[in-house]
Order: C-alpha cells, then structure tokens, then sequence
C-alpha cells in the first residue's frame, strides 16, 4: 500500500480542532452577494489554494515537516526549533484580521492538545511547552507538518493533505450558509483536487524558506475584517 492509512485523522472534518466554528472571511463574501454559488465557491477556494492559504498555511507545513523529517530538533535552541518557532510567528502575523489571527490560534492550540493526547510518541509537547512560556503562538499547519513527518508521511502528501483538509471545512461552511447543495458541494471537492495536487507540488519544489511565507489573497483578508461588522453571524471568523 503507497498510502499509510496512519495519516488519514489528520484529514477527517470531524478532528475536533474547532475549525469548523469559522470561515475565515467566507460568511462576509456570501452575506455581501459575491460568493452565492458552486461557480463563485470554485473561485475562491482556488484563489486560496493558489495565492491565499497555500502561500501561508502550506508553506508552513512544509517548512514544519522539513525540520522533523530531517532531525533538526535535537536539543533546545537547536536550529530546528529557531525555525519552528519563527513559523509559527510569521503564520499569526501574516493574518491581518483580528478574527482571523485569534481563530487561527484557537485552532492551532487545540490541535496541539489533540495531538498530544492521541501521539504522546510524537514529542509534540515540545511544541507546547513553547507556547506556555509564550515563545510560539500555536498554529495548526506546525502541528500537521510535525506530525505528518513523525507518522512517516511525505512532505508532498503533507501539504497536499492540508489543503485538502482545509477546502473541505470551506466546503462544509458554504453548505451551512446554504450557497450549494451536498451534491454540488461533493463535485466542488472533485474539481479541485487537481489544483490541491499542482499547488502541493509547486510548493515543495519550490522548497520555499521562512521569509517567502505571504499570501495574495487581498479579498479574503478584507473580507474576514469585515466580518465582525455584519449584522448577524453563523461563524467567529
């Protein structure tokens, strides 16, 4: 078998990380009328893939399983755990929205405590620890990368799953704000499976440095500010 079945929590919508309370800028685009269908939907996931998400949360997987694949966590202050840390810095900043920024650490605490229940083998309460004594943040795609790279798993598949996790839960928000159906929401997910892939690869290829880390994604961001304007909301973010 080519793929390890070990991997595959990581990518189920119902890993409780709470990422599910947000939407990260969607709600505002769909209550304004410019994200009202599978077309408009289609749109914005790829933008995300290719110039939002994919550019900061994707890099920082890759970065994240860079540095334990290669063993570069051997001691405290090694530069590997510099690197990590400046990951995590640079993935809570680069989110301009308050809302966003704030959810984004709600998730990433979250999936920490998760991780560190179900893979204690890990040494993921390194990461913890880093965040008690307020090093670090917490950041969701530190976390995935860490772990991908402990269960074994490539760092192609690493981002590819990532994104892949991350389109689904957009999916799963436009179902609820009822912008598509089950079904046209299943043939969203197919259609965009071949970007995930070209957009994972590109990545990796690219093998991308810390400081190349920033999206383009300028409605998104806007967006998510202003949400917490809107008269009534579904989602935090």
């Amino acid at each position: 078998m080519g793929f390890d079945l070990r991997v595959l929590p990581l990518l189920d919508s119902a890993f409780p990380t709470g990422a599910f309370a947000h939407s990260f800028g969607l709600e505002t685009a769909v209550r304004e009328g410019r994200v009202s269908g599978p077309g408009e939907l289609r749109g914005w996931l790829e933008a995300s893939v290719w110039a939002g998400t994919g550019r900061t949360d994707g890099v920082g997987v890759f970065c994240a399983h860079a540095v334990v694949s290669g063993g570069a966590l051997t001691s405290p202050g090694s530069p590997g755990e510099v690197r990590l840390q400046e990951v995590d810095r640079r993935l809570t900043l680069s989110r301009l929205a308050r809302e966003s920024r704030e959810g984004s650490v709600k998730i990433g605490r979250r999936y920490v405590r998760l991780a560190e229940a179900v893979y204690p083998e890990s040494g993921i309460e390194r990461y913890r620890a880093w965040i008690e004594e307020g090093r670090c943040f917490g950041q969701a795609p530190v976390v995935h990368g860490w772990l991908w790279a402990h269960l074994g798993g490539g760092a192609e598949d690493a981002v590819a799953g990532y994104l892949y996790a991350g389109a689904v839960g957009v999916v799963q928000c436009a179902l609820r704000l009822s912008v598509v159906g089950q079904t046209d929401a299943q043939r969203t997910i197919r259609d965009l499976l071949p970007e995930i892939e070209r957009a994972a690869r590109d990545i990796v290829d690219g093998k991308p440095e810390v400081e190349r880390m920033g999206a383009a994604f300028v409605f998104q961001e806007v967006a998510a500010i202003r949400h917490e304007t809107l008269y009534s909301r579904l989602f935090m973010s």
